[in-house]
């Protein structure tokens, strides 16, 4: 995307000489947020290599740096006109991790026909049986979650992968509902 330079005059208080001006192109269209432990924020869009923004991943230690969002925006939008709303409104439709890299736990959000969000925690296959009881450390708080619940860094760049292309996980996952 180069910039279109017209020339334009300038205005009698600068002499008259010509001036260039640059015409900016909208600027490249973003399709996601990605937000790191609810400070950082970066925007995505369709061809973009999103292994590279999962980098931090390794690097999440459950205190400080706990958790990575990707959330799908609700239309694709100009990176150059992003505003402050844009940037902090809650996406209906997300996956996140939270914890550290070698234990973390995975969640998704989905915005249905009209209805509120539905909120999943990810986990392998088979029967769950009591209350979630394993400590997952996130910040200030701790997530409970069932054994087979807990992944490490290298399952999420998975999982955060196949969102950002597909706008669903991997096969093989198993979803619980909150209330499960």
């Amino acid at each position: 995307m180069g910039s279109k330079v017209n020339s334009v005059v300038a205005t009698s208080d600068d002499g008259g000489f010509r001036v260039p001006a640059v015409e900016r192109e909208p600027g490249p269209l973003v399709t996601h947020r990605m937000t790191y432990s609810d400070r950082l924020r970066v925007f995505l869009g369709p061809g973009e290599a999103v292994a590279g923004y999962l980098r931090p991943l390794r690097g999440l230690d459950g205190k400080r740096r706990y958790a990575l969002n990707l959330a799908r925006l609700p239309m694709p939008l100009r990176a150059t006109g992003i505003t402050l709303a844009d940037s902090t409104a809650f996406g209906g439709n997300f996956v996140q991790c939270l914890g550290a890299a070698d234990a973390l736990t995975l969640e998704l959000c989905r915005t249905g026909e009209g209805g509120p969000p539905r909120h999943y925690v990810l986990g392998l296959p088979g029967p769950r049986t009591g209350a979630p009881s394993v400590p997952i450390a996130c910040g200030a708080a701790d997530r409970y979650v069932h054994a087979d619940e807990i992944f490490t860094a290298a399952h999420a760049a998975e999982v955060f992968t196949e969102y950002f292309h597909s706008g669903g996980v991997p096969a093989g996952f198993q979803l619980r509902g909150n209330g499960q």
